[in-house]
């Protein structure tokens, strides 16, 4: 083999070997294609469930707003007149549940005794044929007013009327009181106001 055979040889060689060279190179370098596993579970992302909405829940308070229009002055040993108002306004449209319920009414001299004063006169009920209202004699100076539903729709007004207040000659001089209680039923959650002042005992002149 002469000279210039020789070098082609080297040459064709040294060429072979660079186009492999480089060939794993790039087959190192490059990244790889992922290849999928066989039986491999797919993970799907899925929309967020919605959120169930919660139903506003109906705050108990006071289902009745009470006010007085009283008799004034009362003479110890005498009695006023007939002109004692007792009202009962539904606090909200919906306040009272459609059911029955009832509470007492009790009245009580400025030393919150009840022996020695005492309701006079027939108690009388005005209010909507939706209530049922009526109310009952428990004693000299206590009443329990009831109901029997309710209507949802409209604000309600229950006025007791018709009666007046007497105080005995040992009544304590001051403002007389009438209480609220016992509220049950469809009213137990009472009134906002418990307690009214409904007149005041006076020295008999």
């Amino acid at each position: 083999m002469d000279e210039r055979t020789f070098r082609a040889v080297v040459a064709s060689v040294l060429v072979g070997a660079f186009a492999l060279a480089v060939i794993v190179a790039v087959a190192v370098l490059l990244p790889r294609s992922p290849v999928p596993t066989p039986n491999a579970a797919v993970t799907t992302s899925l929309p967020p469930l919605p959120t169930p909405s919660i139903a506003p829940t109906r705050i108990l308070g006071p289902e009745l707003r009470a006010s007085v229009i009283g008799v004034g002055q009362i003479p110890r040993g005498g009695a006023s007149g007939n002109t004692l108002v007792l009202q009962f306004l539904e606090v909200g449209v919906d306040a009272i549940p459609s059911a029955a319920g009832s509470f007492r009414v009790t009245l009580t001299d400025g030393a919150g005794s009840g022996s020695t004063v005492a309701f006079v006169g027939t108690p009388s009920v005005q209010a909507p044929g939706s209530l049922g209202a009526t109310v009952a004699r428990l004693g000299p100076n206590a009443l329990l007013v009831s109901i029997l539903g309710a209507d949802p729709n409209n604000v309600e007004l229950l006025s007791i009327r018709g009666l007046g207040i007497g105080a005995s000659a040992t009544a304590a001089l001051g403002a007389l009181r009438i209480h609220l209680d016992r509220f049950s039923g469809s009213l137990v959650t009472g009134a906002e106001s418990s307690s009214l002042p409904p007149g005041t005992v006076v020295a008999n002149p």
